[in-house]
């Protein structure tokens, strides 16, 4: 059989990174959705901090974007918890907020974010577009 007319998939699944989205906005997490699809991510997406923290263990994202202010956990208690597993000292979580706070910035810093992205500063689009200086 000639194969040269097969048509070859232009970006293989394991060269797909994969972003776990912890949003319980369903509207913005839809957003967040759709444009990390459209750069080309893998999605999984969480509507809370325990669903994240089971989906991080069970997926193992590449990167994390994580809100700050979520039903059941907040979003630095998420980040610290999957931080501590040693499978993701590595691995980038990204706080997203409406809440502007140097404070907390900082304490999420300290924590290991990342970044810290102001929702308000920030479209859907951008937010996704600036995860690729995150990712190594």
């Amino acid at each position: 059989m000639d194969n040269t007319n097969l048509v070859q998939p232009s970006q293989a699944p394991s060269d797909k990174k994969k972003i776990l989205i912890v949003e319980d906005d369903f509207f913005i997490r839809d957003l967040y959705e759709l444009q990390a699809r459209k750069a080309g991510y893998d999605v999984v997406i969480a509507a809370d901090g325990a669903e994240a923290i089971e989906k991080a263990r069970k997926e193992i994202p590449d990167i994390l974007l994580i809100d700050l202010m979520l039903p059941k956990m907040d979003g630095l208690t998420v980040m610290k918890t999957v931080k501590a597993d040693s499978r993701f000292s590595n691995t980038p979580c990204v706080i997203v907020t409406n809440l502007e706070d140097a404070t907390k910035e900082q304490e999420a810093k300290s924590a290991g974010a990342a970044g810290y992205l102001l929702k308000i500063q920030n479209t859907p689009e951008m937010v996704i577009q600036s995860l690729a200086t995150y990712i190594h």
